[in-house]
């Protein structure tokens, strides 16, 4: 026991009530724990807990920002002064969020339901995330903070969480590239990003799925386009717009103006309809085309349906309402077009029109 009695030779000269005495004292408690580290649950890690944890309460955050950094990486770190670490600010709390083995699954997910951003984060760079964690940090984290969790391969994600994060992704770039480039990624969800990201992570997802069995890619269409056809369904809507696209087209008015004027008189799911018959893709794929902040899909979409640049310059600024900004960039939606091969419009359209064809 003569690690307990130099532990209470130490706590006897902690009378003084001087901050640098006190920090000195816990760095001396804290070199003697490492001197021979107790075994777990013993009664000398029992002091040694409720020493330090006394200690740490009594000191500035800087000095429990060192002792944080030094307990995290010690799987026999005093669990009740870990537990109170975890909690502190982050500057305190982010090491052993991040990498203390002495928090359990029910440690993490108490602190993941109350904790700020910085928190959730921390648990993101966790070596391993269970489901259940990644779960409850998906849904109570800020786009930077999923797409940290995303960006570990070490963390478990269920097939509810890569579909929640997949339609946040839809209107977040901070979420896209992560999820393209995870290694588990499911194919049907890279399906989806196929309509919403930039050319350069679709260029990406396309290369994976270069290396997949094609019976493989035509199931993963499949079932995104169930999935998204479920989510836009407007079953009453849509009819009527397809009657109404049907008529125009045997009076031979189904064209780019029509296309113009129903985006100008926000005719939004008649003109969605016409824009998807006049390409050849699915109703979803033409929603997500148009409606979408990146302009990448509507490019590729017009190119290889053979639209005129006029055309395309002119969807691309009505669909924002065309504002004054808008038109301004009329030149540098025209120089994008340009720069669009048939080569890499027919490459995207493969997948969307092979989406179509499973509809048929």
């Amino acid at each position: 026991m003569a690690v307990i009695s130099k532990l209470n030779n130490l706590v006897d000269l902690a009378r003084e009530k001087s901050s640098d005495r006190r920090r000195t004292l816990l760095r001396e408690v804290t070199d003697l724990f490492f001197e021979e580290p107790p075994a777990r649950d013993s009664a000398v890690s029992g002091r040694f807990d409720e020493v330090l944890s006394a200690l740490a309460e009594q000191t500035a955050q800087d000095a429990r920002e060192e002792l944080s950094q030094r307990f995290a990486d010690t799987p026999l770190a005093p669990r009740g002064l870990v537990l109170k670490l975890a909690q502190d600010a982050i500057e305190v709390a982010g090491p052993m969020l991040s990498k203390s083995s002495v928090l359990s699954e029910d440690d993490l997910m108490a602190i993941a339901e109350k904790g700020g951003q910085h928190h959730l984060k921390a648990m993101s760079k966790r070596e391993a995330v269970s489901e259940r964690l990644s779960d409850t940090i998906v849904r109570r984290g800020d786009d930077e903070t999923v797409a940290t969790l995303i960006s570990n391969e070490g963390a478990q994600l269920s097939r509810e969480t890569f579909e929640t994060v997949s339609e946040r992704a839809e209107t977040s770039q901070v979420l896209q590239a992560p999820l393209v480039r995870r290694s588990d990624t499911p194919n049907d969800i890279l399906a989806d990003m196929m309509l919403t990201v930039r050319n350069h992570l679709r260029e990406q997802i396309m290369e994976k799925f270069d290396s997949v069995d094609p019976d493989i890619i035509d199931q993963a269409m499949a079932v995104s386009r169930a999935r998204l056809a479920a989510r836009m369904k407007q079953d009453k809507a849509v009819e009527e717009a397809r009657k109404f696209v049907r008529a125009m087209a045997m009076r031979k008015k189904l064209d780019g103006g029509l296309l113009a004027r129903l985006m100008r008189e926000g005719e939004d799911v008649k003109c969605h309809v016409a824009f998807a018959e006049m390409t050849g893709v699915d109703y979803p794929a033409a929603k997500r085309a148009i409606e979408q902040e990146s302009i990448d899909p509507l490019a590729l979409i017009c190119r290889s349906a053979g639209f005129d640049k006029a055309l395309f310059v002119t969807l691309a600024v009505l669909r924002h309402n065309g504002g004054e900004d808008a038109f301004r960039d009329a030149r540098e939606l025209g120089q994008l077009y340009d720069r669009i091969t048939e080569d890499d419009a027919a490459r995207a359209m493969r997948f969307w029109r092979m989406r179509r064809d499973m509809a048929a």
